[in-house]
């Protein structure tokens, strides 16, 4: 768990600069341990936030949240939920939120939540979906499910590039190899989903591939085509 705590402490400190007069504990990720092995991972100040900057002036906040577990084989921390978000630095309310959830049944397991209200979709909700709130920020815009969902890396970066807030020297190239490291990580897990599939792209690539004595590992299509 502590590693995990880590990766996120790391990407911080080198890609958002500090604030003077904001205490060094306040940007400290921590480790939060409850019950039957869950833990929860965010940052120590009282709302979970760290403060954006532009030309050192306050301009948004970043929330950041992991709530994880075991998994079945208690080898590894498995992400059961999280959240990424950008909030308002005048009133703490709300922007753009990057959630995932893995027991997630009637949304997306991966989506964006926008906060940014428009008629035109009100009108429309209204008129296809009564049942729906009619809001925008209530829509669950799918970005690849479990799998092939964005990254912390991606998320900080959309926020560096787009509302060009404040970094240290050397942000991009430290977004970019936690970006790596993720999809590495994911492509693993894709290949323990679909093995047979792998399997023909290495062979296509000249390798040899030796199948199981006990016959191929099925292909996993709930993971699959779950949205």
């Amino acid at each position: 768990m502590a590693s995990g705590a880590t990766a996120v402490q790391d990407l911080l400190d080198n890609v958002l600069p500090r604030r003077s007069n904001v205490p060094e504990s306040d940007r400290q990720v921590r480790v939060i341990a409850g019950e039957s092995n869950r833990y929860v991972v965010r940052l120590a100040s009282h709302n979970g936030q760290v403060m954006l900057q532009r030309n050192d002036l306050p301009v948004a906040g970043l929330r950041i949240e992991f709530r994880c577990t075991h998994d079945s084989a208690e080898n590894y921390l498995a992400v059961q939920r999280s959240t990424f978000e950008l909030l308002s630095a005048s009133d703490r309310t709300p922007l753009l939120r990057l959630d995932y959830d893995r027991a997630a049944h009637t949304v997306p397991t991966a989506h964006w939540n926008v906060h940014a209200e428009r008629g035109a979709i009100s009108h429309l909700l209204a008129t296809t979906n009564p049942d729906h709130a009619g809001v925008l920020s209530k829509l669950h815009l799918p970005v690849g499910g479990s799998r092939m969902r964005p990254c912390l890396e991606d998320f900080i970066e959309m926020v560096v590039r787009e509302f060009r807030v404040d970094t240290r020297s050397g942000a991009v190239a430290r977004l970019e190899a936690g970006r790596e490291t993720w999809r590495v990580k994911q492509t693993a897990v894709v290949a323990r989903d679909a093995p047979t599939e792998v399997a023909r792209v290495l062979r296509d690539l000249g390798y040899e591939v030796i199948e199981p004595t006990a016959g191929p590992a099925p292909t996993n299509t709930t993971v699959l085509r779950r949205r």
